[in-house]
């Protein structure tokens, strides 16, 4: 008999490819890694790990394990939902991968959804990109992700992970009110001189909003980085620099901002929750997939912004400049 945990680490190995990244993420010491993996191949009696000098990779056996500990995996997400069956339904918390500017939005009203449908679920949130959250997913660390994606990139392609759509939203390119940018028909190369604010370098969103700048022609000088866009506004209204923000974090928020559309690069974002195959059967995941798409069905109609739309406290205006 293998021990599921022991199978786990050599399924993340597979993934990350290193010791060091497989005890980072399994909150162990590469040593205490090592030690297992070790114990997992006397168990198995065969090597599971090629050792050349301090490079390691799998053995036939070891990628034979690996596909059929996948299998075993998926095998303990069924029981797992057929014994909460059993329990009328009763299970544990869902562990809820998110990100700031949707978990704002979607997990209060999905939440509220539930109990209003008596049938209340508790969750517990991770803060995640989709870069951490799709890994983690997949290991089992959580149950379900909420994640983004960016037109014109194809959509996320996950072995043994489903995807249900939620809503697309613009992404608009926010200037300070007074900058002398900030009127429409610019081509995107007006923009070229600017210093620029993106999300972390590794996120979907990052890789989204350099690689528009680069097809315009040019390569952005990128002065902050943060991935919660509400920091990036405040940077923008102070005059800090220019950069792409979702239109639901801006109908969100009230900052003295301009919102442009580039009309020969527009940029959206798509949202989606993403789930095990093995385990989208789960009486708490369904139910928490069904909220999220209750609560975010009218999503693509609403979260665009207008002409104007109300700005900070003290009078000003946020305006979403058209071609």
């Amino acid at each position: 008999m293998f021990d599921l945990r022991r199978l786990r680490l050599l399924s993340h190995f597979a993934s990350l490819g290193t010791v060091s990244a497989v005890a980072k993420s399994a909150q162990l010491t590469p040593s205490a890694v090592s030690q297992q993996l070790a114990t997992l191949e006397k168990e198995v009696g065969m090597p599971l790990l090629d050792r050349k000098g301090r490079q390691l990779t799998l053995t036939e056996a070891g990628r034979v394990l690996v596909s059929s500990a996948e299998r075993i995996f998926a095998e303990v997400e069924q029981a797992k939902t057929e014994l909460a069956h059993l329990r009328d339904g009763v299970e544990g918390a869902v562990q809820l991968a998110s990100f700031p500017s949707v978990s704002r939005l979607a997990v209060p009203q999905a939440l509220a959804f539930c109990v209003n449908e008596r049938r209340p679920v508790e969750i517990g949130l991770h803060e995640m990109e989709a870069h951490e959250s799709l890994p983690a997913l997949r290991r089992g660390e959580i149950d379900l992700a909420l994640v983004d994606e960016y037109d014109p990139s194809p959509a996320l392609v996950e072995p043994g992970t489903e995807f249900t759509p939620l809503f697309s939203e613009q992404m608009y390119l926010v200037l300070p009110t007074k900058h002398p940018l900030a009127q429409p028909a610019l081509p995107m190369t007006a923009y070229a001189a600017e210093p620029w604010l993106t999300c972390q370098v590794g996120t979907l969103c990052h890789a989204a909003m350099v690689s528009t700048c680069v097809d315009a022609g040019f390569t952005p000088e990128i002065a902050y980085m943060s991935n919660d866009f509400t920091v990036l506004l405040a940077m923008i209204e102070a005059g800090l620099g220019i950069g792409f923000v979702p239109a639901i974090t801006i109908a969100q928020t009230r900052y003295d901002v301009r919102c442009l559309v580039p009309a020969e690069r527009p940029l959206r974002r798509r949202i989606s929750v993403a789930v095990r195959s093995a385990a989208r059967s789960r009486p708490t995941l369904r139910r928490l997939i069904n909220a999220f798409t209750a609560v975010t069905a009218n999503l693509d109609d609403t979260v665009r912004l207008g002409t104007t739309v109300a700005g900070p406290a003290d009078g000003g205006r946020v305006t979403a400049l058209h071609h």
